[in-house]
């Protein structure tokens, strides 16, 4: 039992003083640890397989160059020793308007999160145009460093070679694909951050053997690797080869190779040099070399329908990125102003391409040679210039088109909608006010005539009919729309408008007449007349007809008992077929505390008229009574007999003349009154 325990502590003692333990067995002592490099070949590490799990909340921009357009990667590290891969995506997934990153990698785990066709928030501005950028999570052992590294490299290299770069290490002139965030703060600026410099020195690693590293993983990468392009062979000449560098089975390129697109899906790397397999819709050509062809990234944006019209320029191809010998339609200009719908969207470096059916056939157009319909909204009436005008079901669809003729002519359209598409406006005409009820179709502005609708408001006015003009069935009303031919049977009728609205610089408005909902403009109309007046009124009868609006006895009530023996303000009166009326209100305001409009004949009236605004001290004689108005009634009474009040004194703020009477304002008590001078000494 000593024995074990002797043993216990010594172990126990080793690890302390070598404490990076490794698989199998291995210890090391602490800061001193195997050639990196070495280790891994020893080991005989297998490339991790990459897991793809892009975060679409990620912002997608292109490079400084354009799609897919890369210049080189940026190694970093995560600077968190506690902190797992997982962790690490997790914090940067919810902080990433702040920075975010292409991939994390770490002793089992290569973890892509953004497409490295688009750049990311990982260095500074300079850098994030540029370069794709790669994160090393921290690990707690030699082995995993290791391993980590070798992914990393594995990662790294790949990446360069799919984008052909090579390797270049950028960390001493500042020039290369290959960078540390330490040489981009150094070369480059933006930043300030050293990593993984520093990180690498703690398990006795430098960034030259790292470089080595990927150089040397990069140039293993001699089996086929997937990618999605786009080529062009640049001239007659060029070496296509069934078998890579074989020039037995090669052939060589001649003017039919020329100017035409061709797909390549697969590229290769042999004695340094890339190669390219290229391929049309019939299957594949051939290898070519790199810098024998022109190159674009290309990747589906959207496989969702789309609708434009076509510019009439440039023209129509059999492939994306299309080349003279793709061209199927080598003119759009006969299509100009056509609708083009698009069931594909591809981003072919910094162009967008859309695929659709044009003349009956697939075809490939160019986003510079389209433009979108934009629709908004619009408050118009308009009228079809001729016969001859084209009215469109949808925009852009000719065959859909019908002319307008005698059916289309001589009315007024409501028109709710305008779209705007390769520089021409058009219209959706509606027999109603309404975008999707009575829709006729759409018809360019151009061939319309049209007015601007603007409603005013759907407060009710009493007019009188001149008896000139007609009445119609929509405003701006046209030959078609004519209710009433001739208005000179209606001539000085009242004419109730419930809707007023405004129709170019003419009002018009909206009511009955003859038992039909007609609209008649301003000039057929004459208005009541209106005007100021300062008077006060008492009604005579509780018979008495009070109108809300002059002339319309539908909408008139009696006063009854309710609006009798009481003064009224009348601060405004009208005139309408030959009578006077006069605003009665509570208060002396044509609009505060109005009532309603009475005929002169059913009130008994009185001028009225401030005399005097000095204030008096007056007493009161004994007789009469006070009331809250001028002129008061039994209604108005606020002191009924002014008996008990005799020798009084009645303060007073203001004299107004009522008729031939003169009666004060003041307190009295501790209230406002109105006294009859006749009452006071």
């Amino acid at each position: 039992m000593k024995k074990v325990v002797s043993f216990v502590v010594v172990l126990l003692m080793c690890l302390s003083i070598f404490p990076q333990g490794g698989s199998g067995g291995q210890v090391f002592a602490a800061g001193k640890y195997p050639d990196v490099n070495n280790y891994i070949a020893s080991n005989m590490f297998t490339p991790i397989k990459v897991s793809y799990q892009h975060i679409s909340k990620f912002p997608d921009f292109n490079y400084r160059n354009g799609f897919a357009m890369v210049e080189g990667v940026v190694a970093h590290e995560t600077a968190n020793n506690s902190a797992t891969i997982y962790n690490e995506i997790a914090y940067m997934s919810k902080n990433y308007q702040k920075a975010f990153v292409h991939a994390f990698v770490d002793s089992s785990h290569v973890i892509e999160i953004h497409n490295p066709n688009y750049g990311a928030w990982g260095a500074g501005s300079y850098a994030n145009q540029r370069f794709i950028h790669v994160e090393l999570v921290r690990v707690k052992s030699f082995p995993e460093f290791a391993r980590s590294i070798n992914n990393y490299a594995n990662y790294i290299a790949y990446l360069l070679f799919e984008y052909n770069l090579g390797v270049t290490s950028a960390e001493k002139t500042g020039k290369g694909t290959l960078w540390s965030h330490n040489a981009v703060s150094k070369f480059l600026g933006g930043t300030d951050h050293g990593d993984p410099i520093a990180y690498f020195s703690q398990w006795g690693y430098i960034w030259n053997d790292f470089a080595e590293l990927v150089t040397e993983k990069y140039n293993t990468l001699n089996t086929n690797i997937s990618t999605n392009r786009l080529g062009l062979i640049q001239k007659e000449g060029t070496k296509i080869y069934q078998e890579i560098g074989d020039d037995a089975t090669a052939i060589t390129a001649d003017s039919t190779y020329t100017n035409r697109v061709y797909y390549i899906k697969e590229q290769a790397i042999e004695d340094g040099q890339i190669y390219f397999l290229i391929s049309n819709e019939k299957g594949n050509i051939g290898w070519a070399k790199s810098p024998n062809l022109v190159v674009m990234p290309y990747a589906l944006i959207s496989k969702q329908s789309k609708n434009f019209i076509l510019k009439g320029t440039g023209a129509a191809y059999s492939k994306e990125w299309g080349q003279d010998k793709d061209a199927v339609i080598t003119a759009l200009s006969p299509y100009a102003d056509q609708e083009f719908t698009a069931n594909a969207t591809e981003q072919i470096g910094n162009s967008i391409w859309y695929r659709g059916t044009l003349a009956g056939q697939t075809l490939w157009v160019n986003s510079s040679n389209v433009t979108t319909i934009t629709e908004s909204v619009t408050d118009q009436l308009g009228v079809v210039k001729n016969d001859d005008v084209k009215i469109y079901k949808n925009i852009g669809e000719a065959e859909s088109a019908i002319s307008a003729g005698s059916a289309y002519t001589n009315t007024v359209f409501y028109i709710k909608k305008k779209a705007t598409a390769n520089g021409k406006t058009y219209y959706l005409l509606s027999t109603q006010p309404s975008t999707t009820k009575g829709v006729i179709g759409w018809a360019k502005s151009t061939d319309l005539t049209t007015q601007s609708y603007v409603e005013v408001d759907k407060n009710p006015k009493m007019f009188l009919i001149k008896g000139i003009g007609s009445a119609y069935s929509k405003a701006w009303g046209g030959v078609k729309d004519s209710v009433i031919n001739n208005l000179s049977i209606y001539k000085d009728q009242s004419f109730k408008a419930q809707l007023t609205v405004k129709i170019g610089s003419t009002i018009w408005y909206q009511g009955q007449l003859g038992g039909k909902t007609i609209w008649i403009p301003s000039n057929s109309v004459k208005t009541i007349n209106e005007s100021s007046t300062s008077q006060l009124g008492q009604v005579k009868s509780s018979s008495v007809k009070i109108y809300k609006l002059i002339g319309d006895s539908a909408n008139a009530f009696n006063a009854r008992s309710t609006y009798t023996n009481r003064v009224y303000y009348i601060k405004k009166q009208a005139s309408f077929l030959g009578q006077t009326y006069y605003l009665l209100s509570s208060q002396p305001s044509s609009s505060k505390g109005v009532i309603g409009w009475a005929k002169s004949s059913d009130l008994s009236t009185q001028s009225y008229a401030q005399v005097n605004v000095n204030s008096k001290k007056l007493v009161v004689k004994g007789t009469g009574s006070a009331f809250n108005q001028p002129w008061g009634s039994t209604k108005d009474t606020v002191y009924k007999s002014l008996s008990i009040y005799k020798g009084r004194t009645f303060k007073t703020t203001s004299a107004w003349k009522v008729g031939n009477a003169t009666w004060y304002y003041g307190t009295f008590g501790s209230k406002m009154v109105w006294i009859d001078k006749n009452y006071l000494k």
